[in-house]
């Protein structure tokens, strides 16, 4: 039985030998979850960083649960902030109540009117900040500002009248 044993031996030499680096774990790839927004860059970051601290597959996709999971928990929390900040600009005395509708209206018209490539837009829709009442404030000043306009669609006295005619009615 010795020859058996040496033999063994000299296997498990070699096995040590292909995997030089020790514990060295399979390599992956992690990949997103559903809902979870992260781009190339960031995704190739984290695989370089569980190769970096050698985590196995499981560990790396318990990394990427937990991002998702305090992604989620944010998402959650800014709704929330949303809310709370809609029922805020609900109950302001000069922009809410029976004028909310025009308010928000109102900020619209001014949004569509100055931000032509929609970048402004988009970013107060991603940061949430579209919600928040000193923006919408500003946004509504700025479209009542913008006179009696009315959106098209929308019913209203003074927008049948031409533009020149409401700014020039003496010409």
């Amino acid at each position: 039985g010795t020859g058996e044993n040496g033999q063994g031996e000299a296997d498990k030499g070699k096995e040590g030998a292909e995997a030089a680096k020790p514990n060295a774990p399979e390599p992956f790839e992690l990949t997103a979850p559903d809902g979870y927004p992260i781009n190339d860059a960031g995704l190739k970051g984290l695989n370089d960083l569980c190769k970096t601290a050698k985590l196995t597959k499981e560990q790396g996709e318990a990394v990427m649960q937990y991002m998702a999971g305090n992604y989620s928990t944010w998402q959650e929390q800014q709704q929330a902030q949303g809310k709370a900040w809609i029922e805020e600009f609900k109950a302001d005395k000069d922009f809410g109540g029976d004028k909310f509708d025009s308010s928000v209206a109102d900020a619209k018209k001014a949004l569509a009117t100055f931000d032509e490539s929609g970048t402004v837009s988009k970013m107060l829709l991603e940061t949430g900040y579209g919600n928040n009442p000193d923006v919408l404030r500003i946004f509504a000043r700025v479209g009542r500002a913008l006179g009696e306009d009315k959106l098209p669609g929308m019913s209203g006295g003074a927008a049948d009248k031409p533009l020149e005619e409401r700014f020039y009615p003496n010409m």
